[in-house]
């Protein structure tokens, strides 16, 4: 309560109150105001120190679930890390093994990054720490992804590229085994049949009946079919691909042109006695980027006739009909 002031009058020798004139009443309410908003401001901010406001309490419950989340995506990206480092291990020590390529260098696999500090968002946080740290480690495992990937691109390129050498590499008799054939000479030097001199012998003969099918002995273009002026007669050569071409001579006849395509087993001809030849035979010769090589080594007895009875039919059945040409010897 306000405590109320008096003086004596001097004329009529009594008390009377003290009043206020107009200039001191508005001061004192001036100066009342402001005193109340003062305590009102030092109450509130004190409140807010003591007691947590709805919207901290909100903002707190939230950063708690914030936290929670990351904490979870932490433990994804161990998991996804894990992962990729399995991966990477197979893709070192089997996938790039068999394909006979060099592993990726650790510095290459580390992935290191770099740049500008972060902006945006992580930028005005106040302790970015956390959010930063993951990030980074989404950075790092989306560079060592990308580096993964292009490893994977590289291994199935060279898969398709060993299955495509695999289909198209001569690797398989000319003659299906079920047809009765000998060798009557071998790849090398040997004593030349019309003259007796040493020469070389760029492929193997192989002797049989006249009219035996001949194969394709691998995946390949039909580059020569022809009666050939070198002694060969009707001959065909077959590009493979991969600097290997095949040679089949001496043929009685022929059943592909220029051009086509053949698959493996394919017949391509018949075993004949034609150009430079003492006897039904068939002259098989392989060339490695236009060099000779010893055909031995490129098929295997381990195919039975039944065996490759089947691979020649599949082939055959896929085959153009051929619409033989009129040809000349001369």
């Amino acid at each position: 309560m306000f405590v109320r002031k008096y003086h004596i009058n001097p004329e009529t020798l009594c008390y009377e109150r003290v009043r206020l004139n107009r200039s001191q009443r508005i001061r004192f309410l001036v100066g009342f105001s402001m005193g109340l908003i003062l305590l009102a401001i030092l109450m509130r901010f004190g409140f807010e120190r003591s007691f947590p406001t709805p919207r901290q309490i909100i903002y707190h419950k939230q950063n708690i679930i914030l936290r929670s989340e990351l904490s979870c995506l932490n433990a994804e990206l161990q998991v996804v890390e894990s992962q990729l480092e399995e991966l990477r291990n197979r893709d070192d020590r089997f996938y790039r093994a068999i394909l006979s390529l060099d592993p990726i260098p650790s510095s290459i696999r580390g992935a290191g990054t770099g740049g500008a500090k972060p902006g945006g968002i992580l930028q005005n946080l106040r302790d970015p720490g956390m959010v930063n740290d993951v990030s980074q480690r989404i950075e790092k495992i989306s560079s060592k992804m990308k580096i993964q990937s292009n490893s994977l691109d590289r291994v199935y390129n060279k898969a398709v590229k060993n299955q495509q050498l695999l289909a198209a590499k001569p690797s398989i008799n000319p003659i299906s085994p079920g047809d009765p054939t000998w060798l009557t000479s071998g790849y090398g030097y040997r004593n030349d049949p019309f003259t007796g001199r040493r020469t070389a012998h760029h492929g193997i003969d192989l002797a049989g009946n006249y009219g035996l099918d001949i194969h394709c002995t691998g995946e390949g273009t039909v580059t020569v079919s022809q009666v050939s002026r070198n002694g060969y007669g009707k001959e065909v050569v077959v590009d493979h691909g991969f600097g290997y071409t095949s040679r089949y001579a001496h043929l009685q006849d022929i059943h592909v042109e220029v051009g086509q395509k053949l698959k493996r087993g394919e017949v391509i001809g018949t075993l004949g006695n034609t150009g430079r030849s003492t006897g039904p035979h068939l002259h098989y010769e392989i060339r490695k980027n236009d060099s000779p090589v010893n055909p031995m080594y490129f098929y295997y007895e381990n195919l039975s006739a039944g065996e490759y009875t089947l691979l020649a039919s599949k082939a055959n059945l896929s085959a153009t009909p051929y619409q033989p040409m009129a040809m000349s010897q001369k």
